[in-house]
């Protein structure tokens, strides 16, 4: 990751997004269960759940000098999507690359990933 992506103050995952590691993961899965994942995950990281929807699939957290909202959408044939927004208040702080990234591989090592952005994985 380059300087320009480390000073960034907000980060998006996305089907295309051109760094693959913030690219959108899905899960054999339901959103029930990603919930409860991403909550274990959060909370090992030392971040506070603030806010679960589950009607409009979303999961709001804090952590230490940033916000984050986990999207969790069940998108069909056995496939949920979660998308990442995070976002901190300086330009210096957290890595939020690495916080995305520390989220994906907890929840890739507990449920069957299916896709990483548009490629399927077999």
């Amino acid at each position: 990751m380059g300087l320009k992506e480390r000073l960034q103050k907000q980060l998006e995952t996305s089907d295309t997004h051109k760094n693959e590691k913030l690219r959108t993961h899905y899960y054999a899965a339901t959103a029930e269960m990603l919930f409860t994942g991403l909550e274990a995950v959060i909370t090992r990281q030392e971040g506070t759940v603030k806010r679960i929807d589950q009607g409009r699939g979303e999961l709001a957290f804090s952590a230490s000098g940033l916000d984050g909202l986990a999207t969790v959408i069940m998108v069909g044939s056995g496939r949920t999507a979660v998308d990442l927004f995070l976002h901190r208040d300086g330009l210096l702080g957290p890595d939020l690359e690495k916080w995305i990234d520390v989220i994906y591989q907890e929840l890739d090592a507990t449920y069957r990933l299916k896709m990483i952005g548009t490629r399927e994985i077999t």
